[in-house]
């Protein structure tokens, strides 16, 4: 039989509890393969909690295949890892992690001593700062959300929202300077340092007995960050096999996640992001707040519009939501992409109308389903 139907016996098994049950119980689902995204689901459209619960009792990989679109590299869910790649040219140590962690939380390193990089990225609101738009030093106030650095030790290559930095060693230096952030020059900081007692050992013990240098101040703040971990949460616990650490509602949210609300196509893996970058509809293109995106770093006109996908980590205490802010709650986000997100128009035949992403699709979520999806987020 395992020849005939390429199953293992442990799959063949699971096939056939679960279709026994949903004979009895009156819904359907798509037994072959049994990686294909499970139905679970009534004609009358009511879900089994039985059945997923079943379907998602083993490890990720025995979980329905997620409902991605061709062409798509994804990653199945699964914890965060404890350590973060390094570049051979900043390996990490303790002392200049220290050294680093002192600068992420020191007002000092702005202009008037008013914002440091934790007024812009707090740890109780997932590593940013519950506002619309960034505000820095002086009040200064940026034209983007602070976006959340939980992705940020993973990520390879373009940081920030419009991909600017190749580097998270680029990355750390550049709202130094920021005349919308901290409003500060990177020579007038390893300045500060040389005349600053409480930093000469911390300094010394990360790079010895040499005078500070800015590549010094970027290698000991990009250390720091890529210890930046979210908090351990019950979908952590799900993953490691304690089904019960997730109630009906989220199991099923899970599922919508990966199969029905298309999720997958961009927030998928450990972090849950592509690190890639697209265009939801929300430039707004030839308006007082036209933002292009990666398009005003790149000039490609297949960039236009285009923002990089944020980790979903902590998702829940992220808000407001999308590079500007515009969305105030999860829900209303949600019922957003249910609704295919924004639309942007252009005269006939302008080449600078960017294009919404073909993965942005209406959904036809009902409103059970749009609870049960939040619910699953907010164990994230």
């Amino acid at each position: 039989m395992k020849a005939v139907l390429g199953m293992t016996w442990a799959s063949w098994r699971t096939v056939s509890l679960v279709a026994l049950w949903g004979a009895v119980g009156g819904w359907t689902m798509a037994a072959s393969p049994p990686t294909d995204a499970v139905v679970c689901q009534s004609s009358a459209g009511e879900w089994s909690a039985a059945c997923l619960r079943q379907r998602y009792a083993g490890t990720p990989d025995t979980w329905p295949r997620p409902t991605v679109d061709a062409g798509i590299t994804w990653q199945e869910l699964g914890l965060v890892p404890e350590h973060a790649p390094e570049p051979a040219g900043n390996p990490s140590t303790p002392a200049k992690v220290e050294l680093g962690r002192k600068l992420f939380f020191d007002t000092r390193i702005s202009r008037k001593g008013e914002a440091a990089c934790v007024t812009c990225h707090q740890p109780a609101k997932s590593f940013t700062d519950g506002k619309a738009l960034a505000v820095g030093d002086e009040r200064m106030q940026g034209r983007r959300r602070s976006q959340t650095l939980f992705a940020a030790p993973f990520s390879t290559h373009g940081m920030f929202w419009d991909g600017r930095a190749a580097t998270l060693e680029q990355q750390v230096l550049m709202p130094i300077a920021n005349t919308f952030e901290l409003n500060h020059s990177i020579d007038q900081v390893t300045a500060s340092l040389r005349q600053l007692p409480d930093y000469r050992p911390m300094y010394e013990a990360a790079f010895g007995p040499r005078e500070p240098r800015s590549d010094d101040v970027a290698k000991a703040l990009a250390s720091f960050v890529r210890t930046i971990r979210p908090e351990p949460s019950r979908f952590d616990d799900f993953l490691k096999g304690q089904s019960q650490a997730l109630n009906d509602r989220e199991v099923l949210g899970l599922h919508l996640f990966r199969t029905k609300a298309r999720c997958m196509n961009c927030h998928s893996g450990p972090v849950m992001t592509d690190f890639q970058f697209h265009d939801l509809g929300l430039s707004f293109y030839g308006r007082r707040n036209q933002d292009l995106g990666r398009f005003e770093v790149t000039r490609d006109k297949a960039h236009l519009g285009q923002f990089k996908t944020p980790s979903l980590r902590g998702v829940s205490k992220a808000a407001p939501y999308m590079h500007n802010g515009i969305f105030p709650t999860l829900i209303g986000t949600l019922r957003m992409y249910n609704n295919g997100m924004g639309n942007v128009s252009g005269a006939p035949g302008d080449p600078y109308v960017p294009r919404k992403s073909p993965h942005i699709q209406k959904l036809g979520l009902t409103e059970a389903e749009l609870q049960a999806l939040l619910a699953w987020l907010q164990t994230l």
